[in-house]
């Protein structure tokens, strides 16, 4: 791992910390039906726990996920809204990741 902050890495590939990828989530599942979207996803490491949060997008985004992962030299996990927020938000990494609804070592998900 380059010995840069996890954050800019995710800052250098456009998922800024807490962005949001529209402003209706009914209208960006209009506009991209074949995608699988997260709004206020979190995204943990198994030796940091949470490292990002904000909307989405893993079909459009996952490769990217996949280079950062590649970069930091660890599998990144992304996990809905509620499942790293508040009172499980400082839990490790180990109790995090069983939460996880993709990670970086999976395919690229769409819906048909």
């Amino acid at each position: 791992m380059v010995n840069m902050d996890i954050n800019d890495y995710f800052k250098n590939n456009d998922l800024v910390i807490g962005r949001t990828i529209c402003w209706s989530k009914s209208v960006y599942r209009e506009d991209n039906p074949n995608s699988i979207c997260y709004f206020n996803a979190n995204i943990v490491t198994l030796n940091t726990g949470k490292v990002w949060w904000g909307d989405l997008d893993i079909t459009k985004s996952g490769e990217t996920l996949k280079a950062i992962a590649d970069e930091i030299g660890e599998t990144l996990y992304v996990l809905r809204e509620m499942d790293a927020r508040f009172e499980d938000e400082p839990l490790d990494g180990l109790h995090l990741i069983t939460k996880a609804v993709w990670d970086t070592t999976q395919e690229i998900p769409y819906k048909d």
